[in-house]
């Protein structure tokens, strides 16, 4: 078919969430597709080229150093967008240049700036041009793709979107392997000498994370668990009171934050961990847990709709606004082994059934078709 593809990396930078998403599916994609040439808009090429993406007969690096959500993002790369022509562009988030009419694919991820707006500095896109922008991918758009039905559900209401132009692709993950003694190292390098769970993602306000330390600290007091927690992942600029807030718990000691860590380091921890937890209260999929399932870490989660999807039998579930529920269920998995052991069997499992690979044959295939 040899089209002209163009996608938006731009994101792919970090750890987790859009930046995690972008690279595993672009990966597969090259890996699978030999027809259709791709142009990559990335921040750092040099940096694409060392991970062997230039190493594609039909990929090309394309500068793109346009900050998003920004004037910049709205003018000079829509322009850079026009003078290559290309049949198809897949923006991996909804800041699409508004004037861009040309054939495009937008993944929306969710729509939780109009469920938990939160107090992020505006810079260019404050509220009102943040719902100009989604409203105008989401109409403007080819196709929509999201990562679950829960959030193809809040699209199509929230966006007065037909639901026949939103396509569900799952997110997925890639296990990697780590060793008992890497395991014992990394423990020790984060200073985990006890039993612990695992929480991982960016420290931002719907993880809930104040209302889970709350919780792990009855844990500590009411069921007297000798455990410790480990928050896995960065914290967010936009709320550093949350990191003050934690610290402020009763077993604080026990608390252990370890920031941004290796991807390596983080499968340890996750190997290593009696189970994984997260309080969040909106997600568009929940990639953390699937990773940790790969592993047949089990889960205790909040009893939220996507989580269900996600994680089906993989997870007991709490309500996420209730500390006593959540200690109590975690202290319900900590003290019954054999139901840990069910638990963990089925994390296993499930984790199988979300494939990156999967994943790039459908994205493929849209691409294809949209045109």
């Amino acid at each position: 078919m040899n089209l002209k593809i163009g996608l938006d990396l731009r994101m792919a930078q970090g750890d987790y969430g859009i930046g995690r998403y972008s690279l595993e599916l672009v990966k597969k994609i090259l890996e699978q597709d030999r027809e259709n040439f791709y142009y990559l808009f990335v921040r750092d090429p040099e940096r694409f080229e060392k991970a062997g993406f230039n190493l594609y007969g039909n990929v090309r690096l394309v500068r793109a150093s346009f900050p998003h959500y920004s004037f910049a993002e709205q003018t000079w790369f829509y322009m850079q967008l026009l003078r290559y022509r290309l049949d198809i562009v897949h923006f991996m988030n909804f800041n699409v240049p508004v004037l861009y009419h040309r054939p495009f694919v937008v993944t929306i991820h969710d729509v939780i700036h109009h469920k938990l707006p939160g107090h992020k500095p505006s810079h260019f896109l404050h509220r009102l041009a943040y719902k100009f922008v989604i409203n105008s991918a989401a109409r403007n758009a080819r196709e929509i793709i999201t990562v679950s039905n829960f959030s193809k559900k809040e699209i199509v209401e929230t966006l007065g979107i037909s639901p026949s132009k939103v396509k569900v692709i799952y997110e997925a993950t890639e296990a990697i392997a780590v060793s008992e003694s890497e395991v014992i190292a990394t423990r020790q390098k984060y200073g985990l000498v006890k039993p612990y769970i695992i929480f991982v993602g960016v420290m931002e306000r719907k993880k809930n994370l104040p209302t889970l330390t709350k919780a792990f600290d009855l844990l500590k007091e009411k069921y007297q668990v000798d455990i410790q927690l480990a928050l896995v992942g960065k914290e967010d600029r936009h709320y550093p009171e949350i990191l003050q807030e934690l610290k402020k718990i009763k077993y604080s000691r026990d608390l252990v934050i370890t920031g941004s860590v290796s991807d390596k380091e983080k499968f340890a921890l996750y190997k290593g961990a009696e189970l994984f937890v997260s309080a969040s209260l909106f997600e568009g999929f929940g990639l953390p847990g699937v990773e940790a399932m790969s592993l047949g870490t089990p889960l205790v989660v909040s009893n939220t709709e996507v989580f269900n999807e996600v994680y089906d039998n993989a997870a007991i579930y709490f309500d996420p606004k209730d500390p006593e529920d959540i200690a109590q269920k975690i202290y319900l998995l900590l003290g019954d082994q054999k139901y840990r052991q069910m638990i963990a069997n089925n994390a296993y499992a499930r984790a199988q059934i979300f494939s990156w690979d999967k994943a790039a044959q459908q994205t493929i295939k849209i691409y294809n078709e949209a045109n």
